[in-house]
């Protein structure tokens, strides 16, 4: 009842009720859903390999795009490696992964795993081997006691293979003189899917960068398979091959934009990152942004809408390690206005439990946007009906939504797919299944849409327009208050 009272008092302001009418129809007839999974294999072709000079390649991916929709480019690139200073939105090391495999050679003689095969099987940040490789004795340890109870030289000369988390056991596994570590640890459901593993956000962390393992991935049932295998035929010896280069270097911030009639520093943003392996985490949230580059501009060369006064960043990077650090390196007279952070949208109804999630900006922001967006994302679900319900949530903090913190950032809503019914994540979520099947063509279309209206209204709000957002925003705190029972 609460929410409802609410929704109606937002529907009093004139210019929000007649972009819903009349440009939002208009963007859901622009919009494409083959154009959009086009995108998210583009981007996954070469994201999903998880190596740096692969995601040189995602960018010359991202420039073609933005410039066949329209809109003006600007890349920046940020130093991956070298000199750490303040520590904030670093990465440690830029790794280029080019091959890696694991073979049985003694008793038997079998291929365990190949990377070029399928590249979630090396975990991130892992080390290279020499050139001729290491010979390892397998050593199966599930459980830190194990571990711990070990001499100092106990894993000398082993790869070990676990369903441990290696972040937790990195560095004892080191100190026990492992060489190497086979994760095959579990995906909800889906016993064929590799989880995406990795030694450290950005890089092992400092405290353990003395830690130096090469890092393998199983799913479930190869790594059933290996076990079966050492059980068979006792000690198994493998041969480990990991051709990786770590180096300083650089990443990329992509920009598309959609250029303003007014003040060029007047600006809303829309973040999507890539260099992730995902289609669902996070190719569709890069596809999105690059279709409302296209659906914009296409309807501005049309001559169906105008100019926006302020300019429409889309910004695509390596989440809060490119976005953040281009908020604070580039110069500009004001930070954005106001944006989105568009991260794993368009799943399936039936992957996603059909909720469409809108999260709220960061309390200590401008909340107005969480009104705009809902009332947008209402609309476009209503008349582009594609098997979601709107779902209006709290303020989730993520590696991206803390942008919105006001102190450096802009006021900035979260649109996903992510969650189900339970409150988790989809199944597939950072594993080798989140691939394009999970993905909704019409879902795909409903959120493109939906974001570039919001992402319009804002740009091209007027003073007239804030004056209706204004009052409506005014009668929405009253009837909130309203409805606050007094202390007895």
């Amino acid at each position: 009842m609460l929410r409802e009272r609410r929704r109606a008092i937002l529907a009093t302001a004139r210019s929000l009720q007649r972009l819903c009418r009349e440009t939002l129809p208009l963007m859901l007839r622009q919009v494409s859903g083959k154009q959009l999974i086009g995108s998210v294999r583009d981007v996954v072709a070469t994201d999903r390999w998880n190596s740096f000079d692969r995601f040189h390649e995602t960018t010359g991916t991202l420039v073609q795009h933005y410039e066949a929709a329209g809109a003006q480019v600007e890349v920046e690139s940020i130093q991956t490696g070298g000199r750490i200073g303040s520590g904030r939105w670093i990465i440690q090391e830029a790794v280029d992964v080019r091959g890696a495999t694991v073979d049985a050679v003694h008793p038997v003689r079998e291929r365990v795993l190949d990377w070029r095969e399928n590249p979630w099987h090396v975990i991130q940040w892992s080390a290279a081997t020499p050139r001729e490789g290491l010979r390892l004795r397998l050593q199966i340890l599930d459980d830190m006691r194990s571990i711990e109870r070990l001499p100092a030289d106990g894993l000398a000369g082993s790869i070990v293979l676990t369903k441990l988390d290696p972040r937790r056991g990195l560095k004892l596994l080191a100190d026990k003189g492992a060489a190497a570590v086979i994760v095959d640890g579990p995906v909800p459901n889906l016993p064929n899917a590799l989880a995406w593993t990795k030694f450290g956000w950005g890089a092992i962390p400092l405290e353990r960068s003395s830690a130096r393992l090469v890092g393998f991935v199983l799913s479930v049932k190869q790594g059933e398979k290996l076990r079966r295998l050492a059980r068979r035929n006792g000690q198994l010896t493998l041969d480990v091959k990991a051709d990786i280069r770590k180096y300083v270097g650089h990443h990329d911030v992509v920009s598309g934009v959609i250029r303003g009639a007014g003040d060029p520093q007047d600006e809303v943003w829309a973040i999507a990152h890539s260099a992730e392996p995902g289609a669902v985490d996070n190719a569709s949230g890069v596809a999105l942004t690059l279709e409302i580059a296209r659906v914009i501009e296409g309807l501005i060369e049309a001559g169906k809408i105008k100019r926006p006064k302020r300019s429409i960043r889309l910004l695509n990077a390596y989440e809060c390690y490119g976005f953040f650090a281009y908020l604070e390196r580039v110069q500009r007279l004001q930070t954005p206005l106001a944006g989105v952070c568009i991260d794993t949208v368009g799943s399936k109804p039936e992957v996603c439990d059909g909720r469409l999630e809108w999260h709220a900006t960061i309390p200590m922001s401008a909340g107005f946007v969480d009104r705009v967006g809902e009332a947008i994302l209402r609309s476009g679900v209503r008349r582009h009906r594609p098997g979601y319900r709107v779902c209006p949530e709290n303020f989730m903090a993520t590696s991206d939504t803390l942008i919105g913190d006001p102190q450096y950032g802009f006021p900035c809503p979260w649109i996903t797919t992510h969650h189900r019914d339970s409150g988790r994540g989809f199944d597939a979520y950072h594993s080798s299944a989140d691939i394009e099947k999970l993905l909704s063509p019409k879902g795909l279309e409903t959120c493109a849409a939906s974001m570039a209206a919001y992402l319009y209204y804002l740009a091209d709000m007027g003073s007239g327009e804030a004056g209706e957002l204004v009052r409506s925003e005014n009668q929405y705190f009253i009837a909130a208050l309203g409805e606050k029972k007094r202390p007895q």
